[in-house]
């Protein structure tokens, strides 16, 4: 059972995950928003125009208008800085594009990120910051797990030693097919810790359930748990569906990392079954042993990305 996998890089990190798994969305967010990205140099052309053309429009009265731009003249990359009087004070935006040019793997991709509310007294290093990033990311198609310390995302790659404390989040979810109800999702994060752990939490939560509730819910394991050399805890539980018809089941693994540590983010793996939206459920379409095999399946496999 979820003998086949296929790897995944999320951030610091991979997974390996099962053939019967589809990944359905992802997040990030590096240094103060998330990498976008899209396809073909003429959409890239008009989105930059776009931004330039709204900061430098005289009828633009609210928000962060035009005070400058870097790599002027390149076509294949643009930092547009903004700025705006807030509070009696001086905030600055930047925007940034990169297109991946003709020679390169991933020719046509083009990303784009940015930010808004940066302190005046430091948008030069800021703008240095977007500059190192715009020098350090690539295209990177799903099967490509890079063997150099960075930051992975959907379909992007951004290298780095990682040595920086700074914000990078990235988030992975998946279905299982012929089960819609049935959810993988994992997420990591470098500069956001939780104060407590997975079972501190936990056991905070259902302290303010009914006890007719609580005797209806079950635990199957929880405990420390490492994975791989990462410090962690594990919650399995059983929840009976919203119709009383049948069981939907909640596995959660989580690493906290090293606070501090850029190089040791936190982990957090959820393994759901039965959901069907608006926080309703439905009885779980795979058996107590099925749920259990794909949860172990995933949470074996989450390891620090080794490089050269």
């Amino acid at each position: 059972m979820f003998e086949k996998s296929k790897t995944y890089c999320f951030g610091r990190y991979v997974v390996d995950v099962p053939l019967e798994l589809e990944l359905i969305g992802g997040t990030n967010k590096y240094i103060s928003g998330s990498i976008d990205s899209g396809r073909g140099p003429q959409k890239y052309k008009e989105l930059v125009a776009k931004s330039l053309e709204k900061r430098k429009s005289e009828n633009y009265k609210r928000g962060f208008k035009y005070a400058g731009s870097e790599f002027e003249g390149d076509n294949n990359k643009r930092i547009i800085v903004s700025k705006a009087d807030l509070y009696s004070t001086t905030a600055y935006g930047i925007d940034a594009y990169l297109l991946v040019p003709s020679t390169r793997p991933g020719a046509g991709t083009y990303f784009y990120t940015g930010g808004e509310g940066f302190d005046g007294k430091s948008i030069s290093q800021t703008v240095e910051q977007y500059k190192k990033l715009m020098s350090s990311l690539r295209y990177r198609s799903s099967n490509d797990i890079p063997k150099e310390a960075g930051f992975c995302f959907e379909n992007g790659f951004v290298a780095g030693d990682g040595k920086t404390q700074q914000i990078e989040s990235v988030s992975l979810s998946f279905t299982l097919k012929k089960h819609p109800d049935v959810f993988v999702r994992l997420s990591s994060d470098v500069y956001f810790r939780q104060e407590k752990t997975l079972l501190d939490r936990s056991d905070e939560r259902y302290k303010s359930f009914p006890k007719e509730v609580l005797a209806k819910i079950n635990t199957l394991r929880s405990g420390v748990r490492d994975v791989n050399g990462n410090k962690g805890e594990e919650s399995l539980k059983i929840f009976p569906s919203d119709d009383g018809m049948g069981k939907v089941y909640g596995f959660y693994w989580e690493t906290l990392g090293e606070i501090g540590n850029a190089l040791k983010p936190s982990v957090h793996l959820e393994v759901s079954t039965g959901e069907v939206g608006a926080g309703q459920s439905i009885p779980s379409t795979i058996t107590q042993k099925e749920a259990l095999a794909l949860y172990e399946a995933v949470v074996k496999s989450i390891r620090f990305r080794s490089y050269n």
